[in-house]
């Protein structure tokens, strides 16, 4: 384990010191806990993670796909520029 120091607005450590309590935790529990719920949180509400995390080779058929219509629908063309 690494001890660290920290630097916290009072406002903040009021709350914090108030979460301890409330959860009968240690502040640094409490900070821990925190830092796992915010990683899962982050990923779950990420939908190429949260969705696809498990499927590598659908998604690199799907990007090729998405990369080979844009290639080729002249829409996709820069305003300005000639395509010939």
């Amino acid at each position: 384990m690494t001890k660290i120091e920290i630097e916290m607005d009072e406002k903040i450590l009021e709350k914090a010191q108030w979460m301890t309590k409330w959860k009968h935790c240690s502040l640094d529990e409490l900070i821990a806990s925190a830092i796992e719920q915010f990683s899962i949180a982050e990923a779950a509400n990420y939908p190429l993670i949260g969705g696809w995390e498990d499927e590598a080779e659908l998604v690199d058929e799907i990007l090729a796909d998405i990369m080979r219509d844009r290639a080729a629908h002249p829409l996709n063309q820069k305003f300005g520029q000639s395509t010939t």
